[in-house]
């Protein structure tokens, strides 16, 4: 549908796309003004999601909030939102689908959307959809995001996830490795690692188990480390080259978005010895593989992208083998390089920079108890009391 903005006298912008005649024969001209618009491009944006939510009587196509939520999560998607945030969207959706069923945008209120967080809140067995504080969060910050778009564009005229209450987060601790078990892990990790000659269960884990190291002592996420490139280890420079991220999608091959999950792109230090694991871990697949390309990926079994589900699972095998407790994750690895810095003096501004964290303020949350700090001088005071106070 065509649909041009236009500004009247105040510079509001406004629109009244022609969507052919009625019965009687009058003009069916819809109006809409979009006075949040600071420009022709946001108007003609705005104007646009809203004429596309039209039937052809002007009216819009559907005022379910379920079925809002499904185009809103294909406009995020067209417009270029993470493969795996849209399938979280999705997801989310389809909660207030199952718990809202046919219920209309512009009637919820306040009330009733508190009633539906309570509801994910609930246990199954007592109807609810039994989802932790944190997940109930996100799925209240969706829907504000989401509510938000509708009131832009003029399908609804309120958002009452504004006023809702959201749930209080929980506060977890990064789980970290302690000195205890780093030794058992890195062991098993270098173990696997030399098994890339062998045969393709062996590769697997030699590749598993590369992606692990760079986690440990490169701080990547997991898909982070299966997008790396045999071109993002710079041995002169020594440093590894972060951009990008691997997506998995339902039947589809993994593929490799060129974007990282904090959006980004870094270049994280190596030492000498580092790159020289990485050279002899390429070595090793050259030999099963023959000789790999420089856009090869740097993690893979048979020279193709191996799977994030897949590499954390392998993981957590080596975990249970290890007798490691089930809150030692993949993603422990990278706590526990995070940790590990901090407790070794690396500030926080260049510790969020290794990490690709959006600013340093994610990195103060997620790390803050591991912080040297003051503590550490209460100790040795107390202990410089004691000793004075015990006498020669």
């Amino acid at each position: 549908m065509r649909v041009e903005v236009h500004a009247d006298a105040s510079g509001t912008w406004w629109c009244r796309p022609y969507l052919g005649q009625a019965r009687d024969g009058s003009a069916i001209r819809p109006y809409r003004s979009f006075a949040e618009a600071s420009s022709r491009e946001e108007a003609q944006a705005l104007a646009e999601d809203w004429a596309a939510s039209l039937t052809a009587d002007g009216s819009v196509r559907s005022a379910r909030l379920a079925d809002l939520l499904d185009d809103y999560n294909d406009m995020r998607a067209r417009n270029g939102a993470s493969p795996n945030s849209v399938r979280t969207w999705r997801l989310f959706a389809r909660y207030v689908r199952a718990h809202l069923r046919g219920a209309l945008a512009r009637d919820l209120t306040v009330a009733d959307m508190g009633d539906l967080e309570q509801r994910l809140l609930m246990p199954k067995g007592e109807g609810g959809q039994g989802l932790c504080r944190n997940s109930v969060l996100c799925v209240h910050n969706y829907l504000r995001a989401a509510y938000n778009h509708l009131v832009g564009v003029g399908v609804v005229e309120s958002n009452p996830m504004v006023l809702a209450a959201k749930p209080s987060p929980e506060r977890h601790e990064a789980a970290a490795l302690g000195e205890w078990d780093f030794a058992s892990v890195h062991r098993a990790i270098d173990g696997a690692m030399r098994e890339a000659g062998g045969g393709p269960g062996d590769r697997r884990r030699a590749a598993c188990a590369l992606a692990a190291w760079l986690a440990l002592h490169a701080g990547v996420r997991v898909g982070e480390a299966c997008a790396l490139r045999r071109r993002d280890v710079s041995r002169l420079s020594r440093y590894l080259h972060v951009g990008g991220t691997v997506i998995e999608e339902p039947g589809r091959a993994p593929w490799r978005r060129d974007v990282t999950k904090g959006r980004r792109c870094r270049n994280v230090a190596l030492t000498e010895g580092d790159v020289a694991v990485l050279d002899a871990a390429m070595e090793g697949q050259d030999g099963a593989l023959g000789r790999q390309g420089p856009d090869a990926p740097l993690v893979t079994a048979d020279g193709s992208l191996m799977r994030p589900t897949a590499v954390s699972r392998s993981f957590s095998r080596m975990r249970r083998a290890l007798g490691l407790p089930p809150g030692v994750t993949f993603h422990s690895l990278r706590h526990t390089h995070a940790s590990w810095c901090l407790a070794h003096g690396v500030d926080l501004k260049t510790l969020s920079e290794r990490l690709g964290h959006a600013d340093e303020a994610t990195t103060l949350r997620i790390y803050a108890h591991v912080m040297p700090g003051r503590d550490a001088a209460a100790a040795r005071a107390f202990e410089e009391a004691a000793r004075r106070a015990a006498g020669p």
